[in-house]
């Protein structure tokens, strides 16, 4: 292991993987289970002449990753596949890009993200939260993404890598993480507002240089997209098609919108989003109150920019993504019994998410 990565990762990385083994663990079952028993329901469904539309762990995005991994853009640029970050199928190609071979690659990646959450919980706060924040961000309803073929797991191993990087004064390595995260999702971007808040806030003008990383990964895929259709901006406005996140608005309006489509419309699904964003706000008043002011004005940003679209579909994924907020909760005291209502309530509510994703009812 290069010296650089090994003084950013060696320190309790053996304890913290083996401390995420089991929360990693119970998220699959959870999910697994819940894929089963829809296929289950699907086959008797069919025997008794009813035809019940489900879908696997490589469906959704992570269909496009796929297929992006075996076949390039071009396979996917037809349905709006440029909105789709290149580096996470980059690296799902070099194992073939089969369905399976990126699950697996993803699921991977969510073992070592939440090896590295433990660690920065425990530099942010204490070894009690590093405990609490595997489960947690293991069983949150966004955690779904993470046993599918998704970007997340493996832009939180960028993220998370970046932030302890540059706390570990491995400002080099910092920059190089903040590229692959801005090319593996575009909030990627947003490191580079954590890396100068963190600069200034510890005095190391070496750590605030390392926000020419995310800046450079996100200008290189957009030069790139220049390249190939003529438009800087294209994998962004993608996003703004109405059949996807739809038109840039302020979040009170995106909330509002949520609750009318939940209220007028009779909809579950964006009253569930609201709950969520309540729940988010919470924890940014948390995160503000007890985690360092570069942790905090990254949670704040990262909320404000899912909140920005006039659909909240998947935003439970994005709040996920968003590492600070998941360590804020972690950071929460309460009861043990509380605690393990919470963990179960979760599980429930993680099989629930399952089970409307794999019968085409949620986009995870």
């Amino acid at each position: 292991m290069p010296a650089e990565l090994q003084n950013v990762v060696a320190p309790t990385v053996r304890s913290d993987l083996r401390r995420a083994v089991v929360p990693w663990a119970v998220g699959r079952a959870v999910v697994l289970v819940a894929l089963g028993a829809v296929h289950q329901v699907r086959d008797h469904a069919a025997v008794a002449g009813v035809r019940l539309v489900t879908v696997g762990l490589s469906s959704w995005d992570a269909s496009f990753y796929a297929a992006i991994a075996r076949h390039g853009y071009g396979a996917v640029e037809a349905r709006d596949g440029l909105r789709f970050f290149p580096l996470y199928p980059l690296v799902g190609r070099l194992t073939g890009g089969s369905d399976l071979a990126m699950v697996l690659l993803a699921n991977a990646a969510m073992l070592l993200a939440l090896g590295l959450l433990a660690q920065l919980a425990r530099e942010w706060c204490d070894d009690r939260t590093a405990e609490r924040v595997v489960w947690l961000a293991a069983l949150g309803p966004g955690a779904l993404a993470s046993v599918m073929g998704y970007a997340e797991p493996f832009f939180l191993v960028l993220s998370i890598g970046c932030v302890l990087a540059a706390r570990r004064g491995s400002v080099g390595l910092a920059a190089v993480c903040g590229v692959g995260a801005a090319l593996t999702r575009p909030v990627g971007i947003l490191l580079a507002l954590y890396l100068v808040v963190d600069g200034w806030e510890r005095r190391s003008p070496r750590t605030a240089v390392a926000a020419v990383g995310p800046v450079v990964g996100l200008g290189a895929f957009l030069v790139w997209a220049h390249d190939r259709t003529g438009d800087w901006l294209r994998p962004l406005r993608l996003q703004s098609k109405a059949n996807l996140r739809g038109e840039t608005v302020d979040p009170f309006r995106a909330v509002w919108s949520a609750l009318h489509d939940g209220f007028h419309d009779h909809r579950s699904g964006p009253l569930l989003h609201v709950a969520w964003v309540g729940v988010a706000v919470v924890l940014l008043v948390v995160a503000v109150r007890r985690l360092p002011r570069a942790a905090s004005a990254l949670a704040v940003v990262s909320v404000v920019v899912a909140l920005t679209s006039r659909n909240l579909d998947s935003v439970e994924r994005y709040l996920f993504a968003t590492f600070p907020l998941v360590i804020a909760a972690a950071s929460v005291r309460v009861h043990r019994d509380v605690e393990r209502a919470v963990l179960v309530a979760l599980g429930a509510m993680l099989t629930v998410y399952a089970v409307l994703a794999f019968t085409t009812a949620y986009i995870p």
